[in-house]
């Protein structure tokens, strides 16, 4: 991506390293300082800046958006023509809450940065988007967020996670096709710690190094909102907060749709829950209809995969929510992988 690695640990770069599929840079340290080469802050009035400035800071300063887990210039790169910002401070799990710390923690530099992403796109309006039960995060973002033309607060239902799919539906009504971004639609959507992160660095100069993150669920010793260095390892974070029981297992962001935690925490992970692993027993279906309800995109999954109707493959988006719903225990995101996986062998 042709983005700056910055770390809190000098040494000599010795290649790629693969871990559980992923590749990460292999830093040798030989009891060496390291050199500082200290970055310059930004010194200009937020309207002095253009488009290639703003996309130049996120670079240097290695901003990272966490709703994607890419450098934020990249977002910023298509941004241009964009008529809103959303800046979202929804939390993956009703059990997370680090956006709401973060939120609160930097008021300030969340709704300048928001400012800044609107200077960069061109927009006409910066929304900040959360629970509808996070009032004391709305209320510290209205301290600043004084320009009624430019800021808006998008109080949300309780519903995890939030997609771009699902926020496009809850702000403006409007439901994304088959490969369509919301930024084809006119709408940039970013993170509130990347906002808050690109605003702290061009104010001070020191780049990207921290992230906010939730650390929760009955079995763990310590829980709570920590804000680690990026970099930082499940190892790390288990020796500060300790680890949960052996029957239990820890999942990253999401209960409903997260994927067991390995050993690295990615710049994507804002929390990591402990469960005790549990299996419905699968019955046949009594016809509720529950997973038609919760389906965010309004698909009948005994349909999709019998195909009784005619759907374009692969609109499920992978959510889960059907099969979490089901009080048969039916494995249906499973069946549903399973029948496209089998139509594209075809």
């Amino acid at each position: 991506f042709d983005t700056p690695v910055y770390s809190s640990i000098p040494g000599k770069f010795k290649g790629i390293l693969v871990l559980e599929g992923k590749p990460y840079f292999a830093v040798m340290n030989e009891g060496e300082e390291g050199e500082e080469e200290p970055l310059q802050p930004e010194t200009r009035d937020i309207m002095e800046l253009s488009l290639e400035d703003i996309i130049g800071a996120a670079k240097k300063y290695a901003v990272i958006d966490t709703r994607s887990g890419v450098p934020l210039w990249k977002l910023l790169e298509k941004c241009e023509g964009s008529r809103r910002v959303v800046v979202d401070c929804t939390e993956p799990d009703s059990l997370g809450a680090s956006n709401f710390r973060m939120g609160i923690d930097n008021a300030k530099s969340a709704v300048m940065g928001g400012k800044l992403i609107v200077r960069a796109s061109g927009a006409l309006k910066c929304v900040f988007a959360a629970e509808h039960n996070r009032s004391a995060l709305f209320e510290a973002l209205e301290k600043y967020a004084t320009d009624e033309k430019l800021f808006a607060m998008a109080p949300m239902d309780d519903k995890y996670p939030y997609g771009d799919r699902e926020l496009m539906e809850a702000i403006y009504v409007r439901t994304l096709k088959v490969n369509q971004s919301p930024q084809d639609l006119g709408v940039v959507i970013v993170s509130l710690e990347a906002v808050v992160a690109l605003y702290n660095s061009m104010l001070t100069g020191i780049p990207h190094l921290d992230r906010y993150i939730t650390f929760c669920g009955s079995a763990l010793p310590k829980q709570g909102n920590f804000k680690i260095p990026r970099g930082a390892t499940l190892f790390d974070l288990l020796s500060y907060c300790g680890a949960a029981p052996q029957d239990y297992a820890l999942i990253e962001n999401s209960r409903l749709n997260g994927k067991p935690m390995g050993g690295i925490i990615e710049d994507s992970t804002r929390a990591v829950i402990s469960v005790l692993p549990y299996t419905k027993q699968t019955t046949e279906c009594v016809y509720c209809g529950e997973c038609v309800k919760a389906c965010p995109v309004k698909l009948y999954p005994f349909e999709i995969i019998s195909r009784a109707r005619s759907y374009p493959r692969n609109i499920c988006i992978g959510c889960g929510a059907c099969e979490y719903i089901c009080p048969s225990g039916i494995p249906l995101l499973q069946m549903i992988r399973a029948k496209n996986k089998e139509e594209v062998s075809e």
